[in-house]
């Protein structure tokens, strides 16, 4: 009883200890102990409730856009834009995690902790064991989805040489003595089997999407009530791509093979139908390019694996990035370095000659209109045409003296609800939004990666290879060809993964981090371009529109120096 006694206390002082909150001790009638906790389940399930408020709905897909060379933004103040000119440090880090994921998981540690004392209904012994049961899932997910952000964002080669994870924290600590909270960095292939773990626990409850059964009393538990909860391909995306960072040029160590990540990959595929969702005779294969689409008949798209509640009648994101034609902000303007990774329509690559013509977007992959917004595009609203115009003299032009107006040429359009979406004050109209978490193209891209570099193009993995998962993204783009990629040899199929990586999974978090556990060094640091249209718009001129300033350890980003200033945690090198 008295080790139970000191979980909240550790939930205090661990809140402080990780830089969470500040926790101040209220009055003794607005305080619960854990016989409260476990006499109401809204309390208890407030714990893992409280790891789900953490998760970001806030695009910060855009600020790791702005730090990679796929954007910049056009805000001079911007965290982010300081950091890519220099100022990224471990006391100014736009990129960390920390905080939020260790506050997460002192919830869900909590929780854990809590959840087999609490009878979660009242009327039915075996549902109440399922509502204990599946929440023990969801919490054992995320606490592996917190635990993955932070080895994005913070595992790397320590001062010490050896290559590290973060203080794996896996249960509340039931001590007063403060010196046991100064947990050391764990190894890094220690965090890895740790996230797996956690992964495994999680798959063998969850069902892989929640559905009703016809059971009523199940489905109270298990049902499709539960649909923007994390799942179980959320899990086994997790598990998948934990596996293939391990496996990649920053972190390998032996320990972790792309084999063990592309069958994790092949896995999650078998059970979420294959390349039936890519297949262009299959009814159901519709793009979710764009986070404004509607669920069919209110269900996830198969496309979708977890996504957060639907926004009704929102204009926040396109506030924030229509043109100021539009009588929107521009923030988020794609980089030329991007435009230029689109290929042709027929799948080869888009050369100079084409770029450096009078027509340089006409004949290209449809997924460049799609995303991106460039002089000339046009969108249908409220049956209207909707034009671009980026010339010289435009409000919207590279140059134009509009606070607003793009730094690189072009303005983003991929989740933006073009569609329904209108900003002029006459009008105000809004439109439905989802934020998507994780999606099923992120699976087949990291399959491809893992499996070609494993054993090459064509070699199997389960029921798949690598060149068949690439033509049939391609093919679903509306690529007309698959000769190029056809004719590649394993290196060059590395190549156009990693581009294909790029296009599909653009704005959506993934460059920043991919760069890095590449070691794409050289790409990281580059200078981005952008491009200038004359008035006439018959002439095109690119320019280089800002640089990057990164420098070669910063592959792994830093432990927060407010951290290591507590006890001797182990910074990373160079920072």
């Amino acid at each position: 009883m008295k080790k139970r006694k000191y979980l909240i206390f550790t939930l205090i002082t661990l809140l402080g200890f990780f830089n969470a909150c500040n926790v101040l001790e209220p009055e003794k009638e607005n305080t619960y102990d854990l016989n409260d906790v476990e006499s109401v389940v809204t309390y208890t399930e407030g714990f893992l409730m409280n790891a789900y408020r953490n998760i970001s709905v806030d695009h910060k897909y855009f600020d790791l856009s702005y730090a990679s060379d796929d954007a910049v933004n056009n805000v001079p103040t911007s965290s982010v834009k300081a950091a890519v000119a220099g100022g990224w440090t471990s006391s100014s880090n736009p990129f960390d995690e920390w905080n939020t994921a260790y506050e997460s998981i002192l919830y869900l540690n909590t929780f854990l902790a809590e959840v087999d004392h609490v009878k979660w209904y009242w009327r039915n012994e075996t549902t109440s064991a399922l509502f204990a049961q599946k929440l023990k899932g969801e919490a054992y997910g995320l606490r592996a989805w917190n635990y993955f952000n932070l080895l994005q964002a913070h595992a790397g080669k320590g001062t010490n040489g050896e290559l590290l994870g973060v203080p794996i924290v896996d249960h509340v600590l039931a001590t007063a003595n403060p010196s046991d909270y100064q947990i050391p960095r764990s190894s890094f292939k220690d965090l890895v089997k740790f996230i797996i773990d956690d992964c495994d626990k999680a798959i063998a409850i969850l069902p892989d999407r929640w559905k009703d059964s016809g059971n009523a009393n199940a489905d109270i538990a298990t049902g499709a009530r539960n649909t923007n909860r994390i799942n179980g391909l959320t899990v086994r995306l997790i598990k998948a791509k934990a596996l293939l960072y391990a496996a990649s040029p920053a972190y390998s160590d032996g320990t972790y093979t792309y084999q063990m990540a592309a069958q994790a990959a092949a896995d999650l595929m078998d059970k979420n139908s294959g390349l039936t969702l890519v297949n262009l005779a299959n009814t159901k294969n519709v793009e979710f390019y764009n986070n404004a689409e509607v669920p069919n008949a209110g269900d996830l798209h198969p496309e979708v694996l977890w996504y957060s509640t639907r926004i009704n009648s929102s204009t926040t994101w396109e506030i924030s990035n229509f043109t100021p034609s539009l009588f929107g902000q521009g923030l988020t303007n794609p980089t030329q370095d991007l435009v230029n990774a689109f290929p042709m329509a027929d799948g080869t690559p888009t050369l100079a000659t084409k770029i450096n013509s009078g027509s340089p977007y006409s004949g290209r992959d449809p997924r460049l209109a799609k995303f991106i917004l460039f002089n000339g595009s046009q969108f249908t609203r409220g049956g209207k045409t909707v034009a671009i115009n980026t010339t010289a003299g435009n409000q919207d032009a590279l140059g134009s003296s509009n606070v607003y107006a793009t730094k690189t040429g072009y303005y983003l359009k991929k989740f933006m609800n073009v569609t329904n979406v209108d900003l002029d004050p006459k009008v105000n109209s809004g439109g439905l939004h989802y934020y998507t978490y994780a999606r099923y193209t992120d699976v087949l891209l990291l399959f491809a990666e893992a499996a070609n570099e494993a054993a090459g193009p064509d070699a199997n993995v389960g029921s798949y290879n690598a060149r068949q998962v690439i033509n049939a993204i391609r093919t679903r783009a509306g690529i007309t060809s698959t000769v190029y990629a056809n004719g590649l040899n394993k290196t060059q199929m590395t190549d156009l993964i990693r581009n294909e990586r790029r296009i599909e999974m653009c704005f959506e978090e993934q460059r920043f981090w991919d760069l890095r556990r590449w070691k794409m060094t050289t790409e990281m640091k580059k200078a981005v371009s952008g491009v200038e249209v004359s008035a006439d718009g018959s002439t095109y001129n690119y320019r280089e529109v800002e640089n990057r300033n990164y420098s070669d350890y910063q592959i792994y980003g830093p432990i927060p120096y407010g951290e290591t200033l507590k006890y001797s945690l182990i910074q990373n090198q160079g920072w």
